[in-house]
């Protein structure tokens, strides 16, 4: 048995206020291993709305603002803006409440549990690593990184695994055999494809939707062009994803057309085009098409994103256009807690704790600015 002290002297500052978030997990004392579902998290009420947009900002390896401004900005973008944004879905992001239940449905073997692990909200991931160890007084012996990204990219599900990696790297000395496996990518993953897939069909149904009539736009969450230009993959994944899930739909009986573009850019730099705003503007005036079905695509469960920006900004910017054009726009449901989703999730799992090493190393984008990916590349664990 390890003496707690040896672990609460890594407590953070933020310890006390993701512990009752952590606590909800119902984490097993006698567990051996901790499975952390990485994300970026959200602000879970208005006071944490200015620290999560800080921690958002200060990170250069994800939004690259010159001369240290980042923090700065964060601070008048809070009240500002993001603000009214929360009051309008209810006041706080429900991504902790969706990994909740989430984590609850999906299967788990005996002996490991799951734990919320935050890259910018609460509960923090140094937190949750922090409560595995000291609700076990020591007993973990195994993490399992599971990235909630399924497509990968350096900026979002690889930055997770690279701070989760740096921060356990630190427990080593006082637990030396503690073993990491890592889910870094599964945008493939046959369960995830069909719960998406399934998602449409059951829409195009429901609303009796001639698929002759209509495309599906997909959107996915934007990445600077500069980290492409470096090397970044990420959209050649999205695309798969894509496919995979009208190949599927296609399977189902259902033949449709559809197309893809990204939404939730920040800042003046160049990033992935077309964005959503523009693309659904030229379908609506432009196009043949009488429906116009959004699906979000890579998204694992609704938050800010589709809830605010897809659901009200969007529809509200483009209503009178929607209205002249006399066309269909219809926002396709999150995967949320749909049965093949928490499949997905299942499955992945227990193929994460199979692997007994970590299994992130990749090699680095070709034009790689940031040293801190070698991380998943040097660390001994």
């Amino acid at each position: 048995m390890k003496s707690i002290y040896q672990f609460t002297k890594f407590r953070s500052a933020t310890y006390n206020q993701s512990l009752q978030y952590l606590e909800q997990t119902q984490f097993d004392p006698n567990n051996t291993t901790a499975i952390l579902m990485l994300n970026l998290g959200g602000p879970n009420s208005y006071q944490e709305i200015s620290p999560f947009l800080i921690r958002f900002f200060e990170d250069t390896t994800v939004i690259r603002i010159p001369f240290g401004l980042g923090p700065y900005i964060a601070r008048l973008r809070g009240p500002a803006k993001i603000n009214k944004q929360y009051e309008k879905i209810g006041g706080f992001s429900p991504l902790f409440k969706w990994t909740m239940v989430q984590g609850f449905l999906m299967n788990k073997p005996k002996g490991s549990g799951f734990l919320p692990a935050f890259r910018y909200g609460l509960p923090l991931q140094e937190d949750a690593i922090e409560y595995a160890f000291e609700k076990t007084e020591g007993r973990i012996q195994k993490f399992l990184l599971f990235s909630q990204y399924p497509q990968y990219s350096c900026s979002t599900g690889g930055n997770a695994i690279r701070n989760a990696i740096e921060l356990l790297q630190q427990y080593k000395t006082i637990q030396p055999k503690l073993e990491v496996s890592v889910i870094d990518q599964w945008h493939k993953n046959k369960f995830y494809i069909t719960a998406m897939a399934t998602l449409l069909n059951n829409k195009i149904k429901s609303q009796n939707l001639d698929p002759k009539d209509t495309i599906i736009l997909f959107t996915a969450h934007s990445l600077p062009a500069d980290f492409v230009w470096d090397g970044e993959k990420y959209p050649y994944y999205i695309y798969e994803s894509c496919q995979l899930v009208i190949d599927n739909l296609k399977n189902m009986g259902i033949s449709v057309h559809f197309d893809l573009s990204y939404q939730s850019k920040v800042g003046l730099n160049k990033w992935l085009r077309p964005a959503t705003h523009h693309a659904l503007s030229q379908y609506i005036k432009n196009s043949k098409f009488k429906n116009i079905l959004i699906s979000p695509m890579g998204f694992t469960s609704d938050h800010l994103e589709t809830l605010y920006e897809l659901d009200i900004q969007l529809m509200d910017d483009l209503k009178k256009d929607i209205e002249s054009n006399k066309k269909n726009v219809i926002r396709c449901d999150s995967l949320n807690d749909h049965p093949q989703f928490i499949a997905a999730l299942s499955d992945l799992v227990t193929q994460g704790l199979a692997n007994k090493k970590c299994s992130s190393k990749r090699e680095r984008c070709i034009d790689c600015k940031f040293e801190q990916c070698d991380i998943v590349n040097k660390h001994d664990l």
